[in-house]
């Protein structure tokens, strides 16, 4: 009897997905996850590729003031979230983090459960550069000129981070033989079952998802095209958000 037919490259694959066996990211995270990667390459496709002029361009800001909300949902995700999810998890110091650089360089053993050092610094530096980005945006729609190339020169640094973020994907999945970039998708790490949460709070992580789909919807809604405005929700607080220049401000 003729066996089975194998494609070549599929057992080792499914050798890595064997491995993922532990449920440590909830569903909440994984929300702000992709909510947050998917806020930016927007953000930055419309910054990069459309003219500051044109009509799309302020669809760039209404997209910053989403991931400006996403973050600060995530902040509190980090105070009171699943453990895995807390930043207490991951506050790695500056020591902690040199030794992993060290370790990972001469290929010594430094698996985490969680983020390790390296990503843990990089996420936070993320979150703390959006909350920058949307803050400088803002003082550039309420006319502070001067602050545009500096707007513009953190989006080359979050580009940056991104890019150091993939690398480092890469380096753990060839490193530790895992395909650690599906565990946003399914939650899942080859780690001991003892770090497995508890509960993947599907409830709270469709809240999330509902809050920040509610959130874009109504400041596009109250998106004034003419005068490049916009109002936030709940707070009713109205902002500038194109970076055209009014005739006022010459």
């Amino acid at each position: 009897m003729r066996g089975k037919a194998t494609i070549p490259g599929v057992k080792p694959v499914m050798k890595f997905l064997k491995r993922r066996g532990t449920r440590i990211w909830d569903w909440p995270v994984r929300v702000f996850h992709w909510s947050f990667s998917g806020g930016w390459i927007a953000a930055l496709v419309i910054a990069l590729l459309t003219s500051q002029s044109g009509k799309v361009f302020p669809f760039h800001a209404l997209i910053g003031l989403t991931l400006g909300f996403v973050v600060l949902l995530r902040i509190v995700w980090g105070i009171c979230g699943t453990s895995p999810a807390r930043f207490s998890a991951f506050a790695f110091g500056p020591r902690r983090l040199l030794a992993y650089m060290k370790d990972a360089a001469g290929f010594r053993e430094t698996h985490f459960a969680g983020h390790n050092p390296g990503a843990a610094w990089v996420i936070f530096a993320m979150l703390g550069l959006t909350l920058a980005q949307v803050a400088i945006g803002l003082c550039v729609g309420a006319g502070m000129r001067n602050l545009r190339q500096l707007h513009e020169v953190l989006a080359y640094v979050m580009i940056g981070l991104i890019a150091g973020h993939l690398l480092g994907i890469a380096l753990h999945t060839l490193r530790h033989r895992e395909l650690i970039g599906l565990s946003m998708v399914d939650g899942k790490r080859a780690v001991e079952a003892e770090n497995a949460i508890v509960s993947t709070r599907p409830v709270i992580g469709a809240l999330a998802a509902l809050l920040i789909l509610g959130f874009c919807y109504r400041i596009y809604r109250n998106y004034n095209e003419v005068g490049q405005t916009t109002r936030l929700p709940l707070i009713g607080v109205e902002i500038r958000i194109g970076e055209g220049e009014p005739e006022d401000w010459d």
